[in-house]
């Protein structure tokens, strides 16, 4: 059967087809509705759904008190764990990297917090944080029982609590990165430095680095998206309390959504998307700017 070359170029494309379709009725169209519904009274007590304009993200913004800590404590949560994820995830990768016997081993045992499930992890670190917990205990024991707390039942510590989770977990993935991205640094490179007496330091800011410069642009980029976005981990420890202190912008959809405020909730879910957008946007512009060429 004579099949034509149209049809043999076009063939890939018809594979991709069934998850088109699927993206399209699944991800895109309840998205496009979204920036609909922002701009109506879509609630669960009227039928009929009219569209207000600006008026779901007045409120929001006229809430001060409320809203605002909710957006704060999302972007402490966000840039606290992008930076110290970065930090422990190359200086694990720096180690992991060398001739250690166990380094395999290792590798794993740092990597192995992201495959753990964020339910087991939440109910493991509510009950290491609660005031007759390990944490503590710990303390006592080395005589630091003026520094024990009851760390998410305290507005001050609750999200900067929840937030060194976020770091535990997820610094094995960045240390992945950082390790695949050490590879690619030519040994010749290092060699040569070797012989003209170059520092640790000098070859870690002026040959490693620079190499790893994709890696640490793609790490912060991973931080900042997974942490404005961060639903699950404060939800099953702390939801949000004591009094909103841990209160993320995901949360608060979910609250509002459960109250029966659709409209209001999207609106939230609307913002937090200009959010993730724009911080998107603002670490290439920024990354741009200091763009390293190793070629």
């Amino acid at each position: 059967m004579h099949v034509s070359k149209l049809t043999k170029k076009m063939f890939p494309q018809y594979l991709l087809m069934p998850a088109l379709v699927v993206y399209f009725v699944l991800f895109l169209v309840p998205n496009l509705a979204s920036f609909y519904y922002a701009f109506t009274n879509w609630n669960a007590y009227s039928s009929v759904v009219k569209f207000i304009g600006l008026d779901n993200f007045k409120e929001i913004f006229s809430h001060a008190a409320g809203n605002g800590d909710v957006f704060k404590n999302t972007t402490i949560f966000a840039v606290y764990t992008t930076v110290l994820k970065i930090f422990f995830g190359l200086i694990l990768a720096l180690l992991l990297n060398e001739g250690i016997r166990t380094k395999n081993i290792l590798r794993t045992i740092f990597f192995l917090p992201i495959t753990m499930s964020v339910v087991l992890t939440g109910i493991m670190f509510s009950e290491i944080y609660s005031p007759d917990g390990l944490l503590n205990d710990i303390l006592k024991l080395i005589g630091l029982s003026d520094y024990a707390h009851a760390w998410i039942a305290e507005p001050k510590l609750a999200i900067w609590s929840i937030a060194t989770v976020e770091v535990w977990k997820a610094s094995g993935f960045a240390m992945a990165i950082f390790l695949a991205a050490l590879q690619t640094v030519p040994k010749e490179i290092y060699e040569a430095a070797d012989i003209d007496g170059t520092s640790t330091f000098q070859k870690l800011f002026y040959i490693t680095l620079p190499y790893l410069y994709n890696a640490i642009v793609l790490n912060t980029l991973f931080g900042m998206i997974s942490g404005l976005k961060v639903f699950d981990l404060v939800y099953v420890i702390s939801n949000g309390g004591p009094v909103r202190s841990s209160e993320v912008l995901n949360v608060t959809v979910l609250n509002e959504f459960s109250k029966g405020s659709y409209g209001y909730s999207t609106a939230l879910g609307l913002i937090l998307f200009l959010f993730v957008t724009l911080a998107y946007l603002g670490i290439n512009f920024i990354f741009k700017k200091f763009e390293v060429d190793v070629s």
